[in-house]
């Protein structure tokens, strides 16, 4: 140890190794650019999971700026970042409080993260709880098509209350049939057809299509094993299978009798398709057509899977078991299509 160190000098020789003899430099505090370049580089996530807690990040860097460091950010900072944050829009929407609060939290979980590693002193002094926002909207209900061109058609809607409907739309059988027939025709590559097919029919995830591999299928037996991420966080992955629709074991024969090879069950010039691109060529098919162009996404069909059976009178632990880690508010969501018999 240098003489007559002090226990800022014993450390600070300690971490350079034993390389720094002289009075060590002031440490700088650190900043929230920092601790987003830290965090992010030691975060052991899902891609899709990296993907969410940059953007967050992103956000949190623009309106905080980047050189502020830490022990200068108090409930005053914070709360002003809320409230600059439900002031923007996005994609003409206003930021929901929902999402506000997901980025605060990935804030205060990285700067907690950053105290328990000793990269900085000054743990956070606020919490989310002691934060004013905005009353959440809430979720619509699930609704078919039909249902919401009603409540459109009513009037008296801004654009904006327009489009929230369409977030929670759901296909009926027959619609799913026809959405099905649509892609059959139109796809311009041969991959999109199962891989829309296959989130249809079984109500899996998207990140959870993309996973998949040739060996999870066993058209034989009528099964369809899903690799799922959310069960158990301990674990790589957890599994669930699931029965495989008529259609889609017609649909998966003749994809794997063409298919281009690799391990990944869709797949384009054999080699995995990532989300991104999963989404791109769904939108892509659907663009410009007056009805189908309503469906924003994957997660619509996941929604059909859900709210089909139900309408039926399916057993709710049968839909729970397909879809995988269905928390209680989304079974309140689909369950008034439950027939009241």
């Amino acid at each position: 140890m240098p003489p007559g160190a002090d226990s800022k000098a014993c450390k600070a020789f300690i971490l350079s190794g034993g390389q720094l003899t002289s009075k060590p430099r002031q440490e700088s505090a650190l900043t929230v650019g920092d601790l987003a370049e830290l965090y992010l580089a030691n975060r052991k996530v899902e891609p899709n999971t990296l993907k969410t807690l940059t953007f967050h990040f992103n956000h949190l860097r623009r309106i905080l700026t980047p050189e502020k460091s830490l022990d200068s950010i108090g409930l005053a900072s914070v709360q002003g970042y809320a409230n600059t944050r439900a002031g923007e829009k996005h994609h003409g929407k206003n930021i929901q409080s929902y999402t506000i609060r997901k980025e605060l939290r990935t804030f205060r979980q990285a700067w907690t993260w950053a105290t328990e590693m000793a990269h900085t002193s000054t743990a956070p002094t606020w919490r989310l709880k002691s934060l004013e926002f905005e009353k959440d909207l809430g979720r619509e209900p699930f609704r078919t098509y039909e249902q919401i061109m009603q409540k459109i058609k009513r009037g008296g809607l801004t654009k904006n209350d327009q489009g929230r409907p369409w977030e929670t739309l759901y296909l009926t059988s027959s619609e799913l049939s026809e959405f099905l027939d649509f892609f059959a025709d139109t796809a311009k590559n041969p991959f999109v057809y199962p891989m829309v097919s296959f989130v249809a029919l079984t109500g899996c995830r998207r990140s959870e299509m993309v996973r998949s591999l040739l060996d999870d299928w066993g058209l034989e037996n009528g099964r369809v094993t899903i690799r799922e991420k959310k069960r158990d966080k301990t674990l790589t992955f957890t599994t669930r299978e699931i029965d495989v629709h008529p259609r889609l074991a017609n649909v998966m024969s003749a994809w794997f009798a063409v298919h281009p090879g690799g391990q990944y069950t869709i797949s384009q010039n054999g080699s995995p398709v990532t989300v991104d691109q999963a989404t791109d060529h769904f939108k892509r098919t659907v663009a410009g057509h007056k009805k189908w162009s309503m469906v924003r996404g994957f997660h619509t069909l996941r929604h059909s899977v859900a709210s089909i059976p139900a309408s039926k009178g399916v057993d709710q632990r049968y839909i729970d078991r397909v879809l995988g880690h269905q928390i209680e508010a989304m079974r309140k969501r689909y369950q008034h299509f439950f027939p009241k018999q």
